[in-house]
């Protein structure tokens, strides 16, 4: 009797996740807070050039067929990146009148689905990388998120846990990162306190770890404190997202404590050490990241690998 019920398990579990396709509709980016109060005269153009090739042109990847409800992946982004930014008081200009041209040449942009049986999670991975062009400068701009849902009794339940939400955060990053090269507009010091004082006040708060991604999208180096002390929360979810958002800031007084957690933790944590370790961007982080390439983490682990190859 035990053997039967193991195999009618098995055999329900491969019936769950072989040969499924499901669509998804994917909402529009929900705005982010933070508000740099920039200077109205400030204009940026964005040009968006997609430059993936083979594999890496297909956006939506995995153990699912899974259809999302986006003709183009890349107008999508050009639009909501705009509309984000000037939620956050950024103007955006018209072709030809812009006191900032921008070309973002885009090299990975992805949403991965992971699901081992019809009984297990449902994990996404959100992967995007550019390079940014001003002028004769180049800064490369990355986005990594890692989001799931448990238990599944209709597919549905996993459409904003692991689409909207991670494509929403993409753009908040991918606008933030674009601020912080070039027009490098920072958030008031009272936009960090009210952050911090909303997330205590959430503390226990399933989505409190995206006020907390806020504090990195502030571009205010006020904000390390705080993100510092929320590495060191109950949810290890908060903690990633903590963790994440020091690289955003680039705080690279904290890379030894960085590559310390890398080392110290597995899965989500480490992973988010990692990419805010690339965010880093100076001579030591990429020391480390090289280090990381020629690792046995990167030859076993596709995570570690896909967030090193953000930035190469």
């Amino acid at each position: 009797m035990r053997l039967r019920s193991s195999f009618l398990f098995l055999a329900l579990s491969l019936v769950m996740l072989g040969g499924c396709s499901k669509s998804f509709n994917v909402a529009p980016p929900a705005p982010s807070s933070v508000d740099y109060s920039a200077p109205a005269e400030e204009e940026v153009v964005f040009t968006l050039e997609d430059v993936r090739s083979g594999e890496d042109r297909q956006f939506s990847v995995g153990t699912i067929t899974a259809y999302l409800d986006i003709n183009n992946e890349v107008v999508f982004l050009k639009n909501h990146l705009e509309k984000e930014l000037k939620m956050r008081g950024v103007h955006i200009g018209k072709d030809g009148a812009a006191a900032h041209p921008l070309n973002l040449e885009i090299r990975k942009y992805r949403i991965r689905n992971q699901r081992s049986s019809g009984f297990s999670p449902y994990f996404t991975f959100m992967t995007f990388s550019a390079d940014l062009y001003e002028g004769d400068q180049k800064h490369r701009i990355t986005s990594y998120f890692k989001n799931g849902k448990v238990p599944i009794w209709a597919f549905r339940e996993v459409e904003h846990p692991c689409y909207n939400i991670p494509i929403s955060l993409m753009v908040k990053e991918v606008a933030s990162k674009v601020n912080r090269h070039v027009m490098k507009y920072v958030a008031p010091d009272a936009e960090v306190e009210r952050l911090n004082r909303e997330i205590q006040a959430e503390y226990d708060n399933d989505y409190v770890y995206m006020k907390v991604l806020e504090l990195g999208y502030t571009n205010n180096p006020k904000a390390i404190v705080p993100l510092m002390e929320l590495t060191k929360h109950d949810d290890t979810m908060v903690q990633s997202c903590a963790v994440s958002a020091l690289g955003m800031l680039q705080a690279e007084e904290q890379l030894p404590f960085l590559i310390q957690y890398y080392r110290e933790h597995e899965n989500t944590q480490k992973f988010m050490a990692l990419k805010a370790i690339g965010d880093m961007d100076t001579e030591a982080s990429h020391v480390f990241m090289d280090s990381v390439r020629n690792s046995e983490d990167y030859k076993d682990e596709e995570m570690i690998k896909e967030v090193v190859d953000l930035y190469y």
